[in-house]
C-alpha cells in the first residue's frame, strides 16, 4: 500500500490569488481575469464608514460566489471579526473568494523519515498545506494513538484525540471533528476530518481522509 502524508489544498491555476499590484476583471459569466497593473494599488483608508461600506460589498460577493459554486459552502464571517488586514478592493476580494470556494484537498506522499519511537501510547503530526497560487499556509493535524502487539506484530488499536489547527497566522482552521477507522490488522488508521478554513474573512468547510501507518515495530508515520 502508498503510504500517504501531507495535504495539498489546491486552486486552478486559472483563479491565482491576486497581488495589490493587480487590477481583476469579471465578465458577465463571472469568469476572473487577473491583469498586472505598472503601478502600485494605493492602500485603502479604513474608517468605520469604510469597513461597513467594504463589507456590504464583500456580503454580496460572497453569496454571489456561493451561488456560483454551490458546492463549496463558503460563507463570510461577521463583520466584528474582520482584522484591517482583511479588507481590500472587492474586486480582489472576489477574486480570492473564488480561489478559495474552487480549492480542492490533495495527499501527497510523505518522506521516509517522517516516523517516531515506538510507545504504547504514539503521537504524530502531519502537516496540511493549503496553496493559494504561489503562497501557502500549513495546518498541522496530531493524532495521539494506542498501539499494542497482536496478531505478531505491533498495530493501532484505537485513537485518544486527534486534534488540528493552522500553523501559521494568515488564516484559521477550525475543526469541527473526526471519525477513525482501522484497517490492514491495525497497519493502517484512517481517519477523516472535517473542519472550516478562514482567511480574509471567508471562510469554507471541507473535510478530508488521512493515513496514518503503524510498522511492525511500533513506529507510525
Amino acid at each position: 500500500m502508498k503510504k500517504l502524508g501531507k495535504i495539498l489544498l489546491v486552486t486552478p491555476l486559472a483563479f491565482s490569488l491576486v497581488l495589490p499590484t493587480t487590477g481583476v476583471f469579471a465578465t458577465e459569466s463571472n469568469d476572473v481575469h487577473v491583469k498586472v497593473a505598472e503601478v502600485e494599488a494605493p492602500k485603502l483608508e479604513l474608517t468605520q464608514e469604510k469597513k461597513e461600506d467594504l463589507y456590504n460589498k464583500y456580503v454580496k460577493i460572497v453569496a454571489d460566489v456561493a451561488a456560483q459554486y454551490p458546492d463549496s459552502g463558503i460563507f463570510i464571517e461577521p463583520l466584528d471579526t474582520f482584522k484591517d488586514e482583511y479588507f481590500m478592493s472587492p474586486e480582489d476580494y472576489r477574486a480570492f473568494a473564488v480561489n478559495l470556494a474552487t480549492s480542492s484537498i490533495v495527499v501527497a506522499p510523505e518522506t521516509p523519515s517522517d516516523v517516531i519511537t515506538p510507545l504504547a501510547t504514539g503521537i504524530k503530526t502531519k502537516y496540511a498545506n493549503i496553496t493559494f497560487g504561489g503562497s501557502s499556509r500549513s495546518i498541522a493535524v496530531t493524532g495521539t494513538f494506542t498501539i499494542d502487539h497482536f496478531l505478531g506484530r505491533m498495530g493501532f488499536t484505537g485513537v485518544k484525540s486527534l486534534t488540528s489547527k493552522a500553523a501559521d497566522s494568515r488564516g484559521t482552521w477550525r475543526q469541527s471533528g473526526y471519525n477513525e477507522k482501522i484497517y490492514d490488522a491495525g497497519e493502517t488508521m484512517n481517519v477523516s476530518v472535517g473542519g472550516t478554513y478562514t482567511e480574509n474573512g471567508v471562510s469554507k468547510p471541507d473535510n478530508f481522509d488521512l493515513n496514518f501507518y503503524c510498522s511492525g515495530t511500533g513506529e507510525i508515520s
